[in-house]
């Protein structure tokens, strides 16, 4: 084998996208709350960027013209306007010169303006009549605690508890094991008891003694003595074991909401019967089935606890009404000031004659930007001033920031209710009729008929919700697969989702419907679908097996 040198060449083509086109595209992705976060992050970074007041708005030909003579520039979604080149801006680059005073534009800046109002600030603390801060409501978390330190618990009980309260989930369940809350609250309680030996030892140490300054330091001190040296001196915690730990579980088991931090439904359940003072006969039914018959009870083996228990069917059935009345999740329904909202980014609705929709992209959040007025200042000011090089190529990239801000967003909102459009006008007949009026929709159509990538779409779509008539939806709502019918016609996969759903809850629940039997009573009126494809969006809709919706 002959082993050598060579050079060839090759042609071939590449795409590379610009980084402010791929900016564009994360502003693009982004909903209409992000967007306004992110826009007042750039308003904070870039002083050449500002918010449009109420008192700068432009009469209509003066607005014309300001966005005219923005789009006479070259478009920056696709190609930069800065390329690093001192010639691009011939206009007035060449007549600055370097000067060694750093701060000449702090001083042009927020020097006394004649030509234009001076900006007044007002601290806090001279508003007398402003409002003052209401306190955040507490936490889910937070009101356990408060609870806790109510109970007459010891110091490392009292240790403990808060441990365990820290791991319960939004549920209101304890998913870590209790081994090792009990290994790190004993860790928190050695280093505690450190703490106060150190403390003591310093006390003893404060004599003022030169020779101090050569012996060990208190905690070294403090880790030399052992629990007997301070007997009488300080109190120290014991540490706690597991079955004083599965105690304090019960303790926190009996806060509000009952059976908070349970480790399984079934001690959840019984939990909350635990704490009622007295208990009815179907509450001591309930009790009987979740001790004595609780598999038999998932599984809705009814003739089997009738048995083990020697009740009757009317007894059994008094009993899984007082069960039903208990709440398996504890912690749900707690709320805080964080919960999340949903903003919708679209409001559809419907003209005044109620013959076409009406599309409005939801920006009413959104600041409306413009270039600083100053920025004119300080150009006119570079042809005589003297500016650093590095001034100016500051002037320059935080310009060209702005600039692309501006027409980023405006293009944004183009580009969103271009694609919005379509979809509305392929799901006419939902703004009308509700979900039966849903289409078969995929991301390509909306692509080939807007002339928009995929990707694209995906990124309009995705994460974004739109305001309707019947509720606000997320725009994938929109999207679904066809199926076939009997008359050649094509159906949404989500208008067969709602009629599986329809049957369910209209179903008899003694005798619950299979999915074989739905998919045959779909075939009877148009809709050829398997059972296994039933099943796949029963367990889509989070629906249980027949066996499990069975009811006395």
């Amino acid at each position: 084998m002959k082993l050598g040198l060579s050079l060839s060449s090759s042609l071939g083509v590449t795409q590379t996208l610009k980084p402010q086109y791929i900016h564009y595209l994360k502003l693009l992705q982004l909903p209409v709350l992000q967007l306004e976060q992110h826009i007042q992050q750039e308003l904070e970074q870039n002083p050449l960027l500002e918010e449009v007041m109420e008192e700068d708005i432009l009469p209509e030909d003066e607005e014309l013209r300001t966005t005219n003579e923005l789009e006479q520039d070259d478009d920056v979604l696709y190609t930069s306007t800065y390329d690093g080149s001192p010639e691009q801006y011939e206009d007035h680059s060449s007549q600055i010169q370097d000067a060694p005073d750093p701060f000449e534009i702090y001083n042009l800046t927020w020097q006394d303006d004649s030509d234009g109002p001076r900006m007044h600030y007002k601290s806090d603390e001279d508003n007398e009549d402003g409002y003052f801060q209401i306190k955040d409501t507490s936490s889910f978390i937070e009101d356990l605690i408060q609870q806790l330190r109510l109970m007459p618990l010891s110091e490392s009980f009292m240790i403990l508890g808060e441990h365990i309260i820290g791991e319960i989930d939004s549920d209101g369940y304890l998913r870590r094991e209790l081994t090792d809350i009990v290994k790190e609250t004993n860790i928190d309680i050695i280093e505690e008891n450190i703490a106060r030996r150190q403390a003591l030892v310093g006390e003893m140490d404060s004599t003022e003694n030169p020779a101090l300054q050569y012996s060990l330091s208190s905690e070294a001190k403090a880790l030399l003595y052992s629990e007997d040296d301070f007997e009488g001196e300080i109190e120290l915690l014991p540490q706690v074991s597991l079955i004083e730990a599965e105690k304090v579980l019960k303790v926190i088991h009996r806060l509000d909401p009952p059976g908070v931090g349970s480790r399984t439904i079934q001690e959840c359940l019984l939990a909350q019967l635990a704490v009622m003072q007295t208990l009815s006969p179907a509450q001591l039914t309930a009790k009987d089935i979740l001790i004595e018959c609780y598999q038999h009870f998932t599984m809705k083996h009814y003739p089997a606890i009738c048995k083990n228990l020697s009740i009757t069917e009317d007894i059994l059935r008094e009993g899984l009404e007082a069960i039903k009345a208990l709440n398996p999740k504890p912690g749900s329904g707690t709320f805080s000031s964080q919960s999340n909202s949903v903003i919708p980014d679209f409001i559809i609705t419907k003209n005044h004659d109620n013959t076409d929709l009406v599309i409005q992209v939801n920006d009413g959040r959104v600041p409306a930007l413009q270039l600083n007025k100053l920025y004119e200042k300080l150009k006119k000011e570079a042809r005589v001033r003297k500016f650093n090089a590095e001034t100016k190529d500051w002037l320059r990239r935080k310009y060209d920031d702005a600039q692309f801000m501006i027409k980023a967003i405006s293009k944004r909102k183009q580009t969103m209710l271009y694609a919005m459009t379509f979809i509305a006008e392929k799901q006419r007949d939902f703004f009308y009729q509700g979900s039966a009026g849903l289409k078969p929709l995929i991301y390509k159509d909306v692509a080939d008929m807007t002339g928009l990538d995929i990707s694209t779409v995906c990124r309009i779509v995705n994460g974004k919700y739109a305001q309707t008539d019947f509720g606000t939806f997320e725009l994938r709502y929109f999207f679904s697969e066809a199926l076939p019918t009997d008359d050649g016609d094509e159906v949404s996969t989500t208008v067969l989702k709602d009629k599986i759903k329809e049957m369910i809850e209209k179903e008899d629940k003694s005798k619950p419907l299979s999915d074989d039997k739905i998919s045959k009573d779909l075939k009877k009126i148009g809709y050829n679908v398997a059972r296994r494809t039933v099943a796949k969006y029963r367990e889509q809709l989070k629906l249980p097996v027949a066996r499990l919706r069975k009811e006395l």
